[in-house]
């Protein structure tokens, strides 16, 4: 008798245990997602589905399922997948067929349930698409982020190899170049592209200039925000703008986006415009708390 009283406490004990919050169980699924750790990434995935405040956004569903598959936890893959699309009425993915993190999947008839729904999506949303420039942002993007990657992996596998970094951050450089030009042609051919003309590739335009010099930055920004306003871009992508321009200029940052490493090399939040209203500036544009971002990102953050 005493130890069922014991084994019943002690789930009552659990029951009543505080849940993690939904962006801290997010980042550290993210971290474990980075590490390949699949299994502890899904686990924390669902504590976030679980917490008190858990508000999910579509990409958190579509991120969760990815990894619930990479994870061997095929029901947990389809209920998120089955979740977002219904949820999210819009959603679809142009690759999603020939997304290999759900290549688990595909040996169960669900799967192909759900790539005909998405694939009719796609079919209907994408019908008077402009696919030529759509396939001309797409290789934009592609030049953009492939030298980057191989930068990040460089750093983490052969930190020690600076001529390899140097050689990596001048592909880079060549290739910001040419991507700029590239959306000055597209600039002066369609003005910024709308999302009923080529859907989100649109913020790849967004992409360059975030990574282009200063007044190139400031030459987009009207822009941009213009964009933005009209709902053609996201706030927080002008709000990463904004921050990279300031630090740029040397300014306070309102948004707290922008990290630098300091004297001894340790990686903290550039000066901030207010400390008391980053929080307040960072939701109104989507952002999490100033305090989960600087974990998140291994950053120091002096209040």
């Amino acid at each position: 008798m005493k130890r069922t009283i014991f084994y019943i406490l002690a789930l009552a004990l659990c029951a009543c245990k505080p849940s993690i919050p939904f962006q801290t169980a997010v980042n550290k699924a993210d971290s474990c997602y980075m590490a390949q750790d699949y299994e502890q990434a899904n686990n924390y995935y669902k504590q976030a589905f679980q917490a008190s405040d858990a508000e999910p956004q579509s990409y958190h569903y579509s991120n969760a399922a990815a990894i619930a598959a990479m994870a061997g936890d095929e029901q947990t893959a389809f209920m998120r997948l089955n979740q977002l699309i219904s949820n999210d009425k819009e959603w679809y993915t142009s690759n999603f067929a020939e997304n290999q993190d759900f290549l688990s999947l595909h040996q169960y008839p669900e799967w192909q349930v759900l790539k005909d729904t998405v694939e009719q999506r796609q079919q209907r949303i994408e019908k008077d698409y402009n696919h030529e420039l759509i396939a001309r942002l797409q290789t934009i993007f592609s030049r953009d982020q492939e030298p980057r990657h191989a930068f990040l992996f460089a750093c983490q596998t052969k930190p020690d190899n600076q001529l390899l970094r140097d050689s990596l951050i001048h592909a880079m450089q060549q290739a910001d170049e040419v991507n700029l030009q590239e959306i000055r042609d597209i600039f002066d051919t369609y003005g910024f592209p709308s999302k009923t003309v080529v859907g989100s590739a649109n913020s790849v335009i967004w992409l360059v200039v975030q990574h282009s010099d200063l007044d190139t930055q400031k030459e987009f920004y009207p822009f941009l925000r213009k964009a933005a306003e009209q709902g053609e871009l996201s706030m927080e992508d002008i709000a990463l703008l904004e921050d990279r321009i300031a630090l740029f200029e040397g300014k306070p940052q309102r948004y707290g986006s922008q990290i630098v490493e300091d004297s001894t090399g340790e990686r903290v939040i550039y000066t901030l415009l207010n400390t008391d209203s980053v929080n307040i500036w960072r939701s109104a544009v989507g952002m999490p708390p100033l305090e989960e971002y600087a974990k998140r990102m291994n950053a120091k953050w002096n209040k």
